[in-house]
């Protein structure tokens, strides 16, 4: 860890530096460095992706490569500014690479602008807000299907947007929050299975699956010990292993067991309805259990910072 961030107490600092600017600030709208790597991933992918009618191993090939491209280089960038900087310079760079990382206050003001119209039964305000953070269709869900999605969405990014970064972070550094925050904003451009993105979004669908698997157990284990510690542990293992995604399945379970309310359901998906089965055991959420899904991920923050404080 001393060749990878100098010290850990360096390490632990910026984490807290990080989460304290991360809830000062809020996520920054226009300059964010992620529009421009998404600008960047944008010409990769018109650079090198294939028509859908190729061979599907050339375009996965030509996936691996375009994702390479992406990457690579501005971890690369990274690694070298670390390597010319004063080795006091640290602290500052951890700080500012993991608050670009996490987007714990964003989740939060994402929930309350869902949650906030439900609880004023203004379902028309409540799905615009929840169409800007799930993929499915929103345009006619009730208001039960609304807390579902908004729940479904914080309990997930908990995981994504929180807890992987602050794990990679303390593992490889600022270049191991890098390389998550990249990897995760590559799934979430190229990761979906359709005809033109099956084949060539496969080597990020696959990254993103590999960096989120720790984070994502330990994230089950955070949400366990925070609320119903025996459901959550339960619906994580047998409920969230039948889930289509390796690693939201468990997350949203035990979310779900740990609050002990019932998620998932139909929904519709680009014009396609899925069945998708049960995650948890309870009654059907309302916006009540929405604000009870942000203060779980609150307190799994608060868990983390303070473990890591007291630990390393």
């Amino acid at each position: 860890m001393d060749f990878l961030f100098g010290t850990v107490s360096n390490a632990a600092l910026a984490l807290l530096g990080a989460l304290l600017l991360d809830r000062w600030l809020g996520e920054p709208q226009s300059w964010h460095p992620l529009i421009w790597f998404g600008n960047w991933a944008t010409r990769c992918r018109k650079a090198w992706q294939l028509h859908a009618t190729a061979p599907k191993w050339l375009q996965r090939i030509h996936g691996v490569l375009a994702w390479s491209v992406a990457v690579l280089p501005c971890v690369m960038l990274l690694t070298l500014l670390l390597w010319l900087l004063p080795s006091w310079f640290e602290w500052a760079v951890g700080t500012l690479i993991l608050y670009f990382s996490i987007g714990w206050q964003s989740l939060r003001e994402h929930a309350t602008a869902i949650a906030k119209p439900l609880h004023e039964q203004d379902l028309l305000q409540a799905r615009d807000a929840v169409g800007r953070i799930v993929s499915r269709d929103t345009s006619v869900l009730d208001e039960t299907q609304i807390a579902k999605a908004g729940m479904e969405s914080v309990l997930e990014n908990g995981s994504d947007a929180i807890y992987a970064p602050i794990f990679w972070f303390l593992v490889l550094g600022p270049f191991g929050a890098l390389l998550y925050r990249l990897s995760n904003t590559l799934d979430a451009m190229w990761g979906y299975k359709t005809p033109a993105l099956l084949h060539f979004g496969w080597c990020a669908a696959r990254m993103d699956d590999v960096l989120n698997y720790l984070p994502a157990r330990l994230t089950v284990l955070t949400y366990a010990l925070l609320g119903n510690c025996k459901r959550a542990l339960w619906c994580a293992w047998y409920q969230g292993r039948g889930w289509k995604s390796p690693n939201a399945g468990p997350v949203m379970a035990a979310g779900a067991g740990a609050l002990q309310v019932s998620l998932s359901g139909a929904a519709t998906y680009f014009g396609e309805v899925q069945v998708r089965p049960t995650l948890g055991e309870g009654p059907e959420p309302t916006a009540k259990d929405l604000d009870q899904a942000v203060r779980l991920v609150d307190k799994g923050v608060y868990l983390w910072a303070l473990l890591i404080l007291v630990l390393i």
